[in-house]
């Protein structure tokens, strides 16, 4: 394996305290091992302009088995055969006009090409948002029906197709753009809507839940 950006990444590197203290494998991992009921299989090409975030964000996914190749150029992303990719996951400092110009160099060589648009450059959400892109092709046979935050409640709602375990976690990034991860719920969920309380400063920036259950996960931003 090789650090330098425009590679494919096939072997986990070594994971130093820091980073396990930052990362999820105190949540993701765990998550998928409990929740998953199958294993993830993927090529994935992350482009962005912060290398720290996209290195940060290669190594999660080749630990959960995923190939991963980075990209901080759009112009060398854009010579790239789009049939070696399944995930394309763009960072939010990309602008759309070149975001969208670059998924459709790389889908006419492969329509069934998934696009993920980073939300925040939080390594667990972007990790989530490209376990969501492949396991879960359509809506229709998604387990989890919605996500939402009720403020005045300081609740969050879940709504399940049908009972299952998951686990849903909250990531936030506040106004000092300082990341905060925390897990709101793990265990059965019922069938309908489940209220799941939430206090203190998780109000506050922007906010993302994650629920994993029944080998899906879900990303959904809060207003």
């Amino acid at each position: 394996m090789t650090n330098g950006h425009g590679s494919t990444r096939h072997v986990a590197p070594t994971v130093s305290t820091c980073e396990i203290k930052h990362s999820v494998l105190r949540g993701y991992v765990e998550d998928r091992l409990v929740t998953a009921d199958f294993s993830l299989d993927g090529r994935v090409l992350l482009v962005g302009k912060r290398a720290r975030v996209l290195d940060q964000l290669a190594d999660a996914l080749t630990r959960l088995g995923l190939s991963v190749r980075e990209e901080t150029d759009i112009d060398r992303a854009r010579k790239i055969d789009g049939v070696t990719v399944d995930v394309l996951a763009v960072g939010r400092a990309i602008k759309p006009a070149q975001r969208d110009e670059l998924y459709r160099a790389l889908r006419a060589r492969n329509p069934r090409l998934q696009l993920v648009q980073g939300l925040a450059p939080i390594t667990p959400l972007l990790v989530a948002q490209v376990e969501e892109a492949l396991t879960t092709s359509s809506r229709d046979v998604r387990v989890v029906g919605g996500a939402h935050l009720e403020v005045p409640y300081q609740r969050i709602v879940v709504v399940m197709r049908r009972a299952v375990d998951a686990t849903v976690v909250m990531h936030r990034l506040d106004l000092m753009y300082r990341a905060h991860e925390t897990i709101i719920h793990r265990g059965p969920l019922a069938r309908g809507r489940n209220f799941l309380p939430i206090k203190g400063r998780h109000l506050r920036g922007e906010r993302y839940l994650v629920v994993r259950a029944a080998g899906q996960t879900s990303v959904h931003p809060v207003p």
